[in-house]
């Protein structure tokens, strides 16, 4: 009988306080909604369809559990919202009687209600709409699929399980708190304001640090060299900047508040005076909401601006990993002559013309180049951030490659530098001990029109003949390395995407005719799939940043609902000194604009900082085109703060209709 009372109450509660639950309510369903729709894509057996199967499910599971963690965050965040609210309420029911256990009862029930209340409605509409997401997500990746499975309770179990242990994290901490705290801490007001009657010292000072926090993150994100292998600190320096951005909000900004304050032309004017006497009161008690919104925006610009631009540079990332239409390898130099009257046969079957048609042999293996001695040995020390590689190709292929007409003696060699590396002169080049005669240092780079992605340091020995190869071959086996001579063929064809498509489709059945070939990749193949890769990176990308919009939604309308509240007794003594309601509204927007317009700016200038850093992200997925990159982020960013207005001017309107008892 007890429990039924305790949930009743509970029930209405949640009534009484409708506006606040249902924003909690809504951020929660689609929070529901878009994880069981990352299990279900994961485990839908029609993804097998698509190329790289493994890391797509890979990747989509890696998202389901990061939006678990920020949503164990941002929940935890809000429920400190909610939880202070509502410390008078609890003191309340403790003035009456109740023991902490009948008021965790009431906290259960609630938790219950808006748990079961979001888990069915964020069920519901993911299982509606799970077939056209599944469909528009293989558009997105241009490859074919076929919808199967329509419902597996597995996953719908999954989804409940994972936010059931969300909801009980935070619950059992509100029962906690309301354990440990007396009555007179949850009667105590806490929504009053602090006055701020001066600038302090502590004030300036704690905002000098926090502009020379992010100026010094700035800095270093923008100096530094090896991206790869400092991503550790990189994220270091992130932390810092939003840690800097905490301490100038809360605290530099009250100082241009008193400047403003100091200006008798702005601060004696109906439409100001208000305005400038409560932001001095609450900026620093807002600090941590406003914080959130400038952290939320951020991550919004920074990791949305980069999914969109992945994706719509997919055809520039797969003309940057091949120059040349595809590359071929055989482990059997007899079988090069076969794989080139393969392409030649599959071009005129597809109707296309040859380009380009080069086979070469090389022999290559990673090492370390000693520039001063011009030695190669893996007893050297590394010098650079990324690994050495050396090649050897005969004088031969290299004569056509390069359309040249070099030659050599029996013990002489052609030396090609990486065109990063400064070599010096020398007259012989040592080899894990094997020394070789330079009859010329060639400038690099050697070969330019495979690979546009540089993923070490390349140099070139061209020999006279292959038979030498064959001896280096023989001499690095004896050293421990053991590693196969390629047999390479590249080629180009005339025509349109669809032409090359199906000379790819051609070859690939024609190729696997053949057992020596190791390696077949191409424009087209890199092109398809990467548009599978970065589909997936966009649909995880959107729905993660639409939920982060969503909780900077409901973070300013409940801080707008909270404020409102506060302000009615302050609203009829201006009322009451003359102010008009427009005047009013005036205020209003003054004050919300430039609160909630703080982090905003702040974040665009966080971007536009680390923006070096964002096109270091995109390189490694092979998109170099920085001015395409730029004009993506500059778009997404202005959408964005589109709808960030948008956000702030239904704020401002559900505040104005609370104090002005309009609503």
């Amino acid at each position: 009988m007890k429990q039924f009372f305790w949930a009743r109450i509970a029930f209405k509660n949640i009534y009484e306080n409708r506006k606040l639950h249902t924003a909690n309510l809504i951020v929660s369903a689609f929070t529901v909604m878009t994880l069981y729709l990352y299990i279900f894509m994961a485990t839908n057996p029609g993804l097998k369809n698509a190329k790289g199967y493994s890391a797509l499910v890979l990747m989509l599971y890696l998202g389901c559990v990061f939006l678990s963690l920020i949503t164990l965050v941002f929940k935890n965040y809000t429920n400190r919202i909610f939880e202070k609210r509502r410390r008078k309420e609890m003191g309340l029911y403790a003035v009456w009687g109740l023991e902490p256990g009948h008021i965790s009862s009431i906290l259960a029930y609630e938790a219950l209600y808006i748990y079961l209340a979001s888990i069915f409605a964020g069920l519901l509409v993911g299982v509606i709409l799970q077939k056209y997401i599944y469909e528009s997500l293989f558009v997105l990746m241009k490859c074919n699929a076929q919808y199967e499975t329509g419902f597996d309770l597995k996953n719908v179990w999954i989804t409940m399980i994972i936010f059931f242990f969300i909801d009980a994290i935070i619950l059992l901490k509100n029962m906690r708190n309301i354990r440990v705290q007396n009555v007179i801490t949850l009667l105590k007001d806490e929504n009053s304001d602090q006055v701020v009657k001066k600038l302090r010292t502590s004030d300036i000072v704690k905002g000098i640090i926090g502009i020379a926090m992010i100026a010094g993150a700035y800095i270093y994100v923008n100096v530094i060299d090896d991206f790869v292998n400092s991503i550790s600190t990189i994220f270091i320096a992130l932390v810092i900047i939003f840690c800097g951005s905490y301490l100038v909000i809360s605290c530099l900004v009250i100082a241009i508040e008193f400047a403003l304050k100091k200006r008798d032309n702005i601060y004696y004017k109906n439409r100001f005076f208000t305005t400038i006497a409560k932001l001095i009161a609450r900026t620093g008690n807002n600090a941590l909401s406003l914080v959130v919104i400038n952290i939320l925006f951020s991550c919004v610009a920074i990791g949305g601006a980069t999914t969109v631009s992945l994706y719509m540079g997919t055809d520039r990332q797969a003309s940057a990993a091949f120059k040349v239409d595809g590359d071929i390898i055989t482990k059997q130099k007899e079988d090069r002559d076969a794989v080139e009257n393969i392409v030649r046969n599959v071009a005129s079957k597809a109707g296309t013309e040859i380009e380009i048609l080069r086979a070469y042999d090389e022999y290559a293996f990673p090492t370390v180049f000693d520039e001063a001695k011009g030695s190669f040995s893996n007893d050297n020390v590394p010098v650079r951030t990324l690994p050495d590689i050396l090649c050897f190709m005969d004088l031969d292929d290299f004569n056509k490659y390069q359309n040249a007409d070099l030659s050599l003696e029996d013990d002489e060699i052609f030396f090609i530098s990486d065109e990063e590396v400064s070599p010096g002169s020398y007259e012989y080049i040592d080899v894990y001990g094997k020394k070789m005669k330079v009859k010329e240092i060639i400038d690099g780079p050697a070969f330019s029109e495979i690979d546009n992605i540089k993923y070490a340091y390349s140099f070139y020995v061209i020999t006279k003949d292959y038979t030498t190869i064959e001896m280096i071959r023989e001499h690095m086996e004896n050293q421990g390395v053991h590693r196969l001579i390629s047999h390479c063929v590249d080629y180009s064809t005339s025509g349109s995407t669809e032409d090359k498509m199906e000379v790819d489709r051609l070859l690939d059945e024609e190729l696997r005719k053949i057992d020596s070939v190791n390696y077949f990749d191409s424009n087209i193949t890199q092109r398809r799939t990467r548009y599978e890769r970065n589909a997936i990176f966009l649909f995880l990308g959107t729905f993660i940043s639409l939920i982060f919009v969503i909780y900077m939604i409901f973070i300013m309308y409940y801080k707008q609902i909270q404020e409102a509240v506060d302000d009615l007794d302050n609203v009829k003594i201006m009322q009451k000194i003359g102010m008009s309601d427009g005047e009013i509204k005036k205020s209003i927007f003054a004050e919300s604009g430039i609160l909630f317009f703080i982090p905003i700016v702040m974040a665009f200038i966080h971007v536009a900082a680390c923006f070096g850093i964002i096109c270091d992200v995109l390189k490694l997925f092979m998109l170099t085109d920085v001015a395409f990159a730029g004009r993506c982020i500059s778009a997404f960013c202005i959408a964005i703060f589109l709808v960030y207005v948008i956000m702030y001017l239904g704020s401002c309107k559900v505040y104005i209709n609370m104090v002005l008892h309009k609503d």
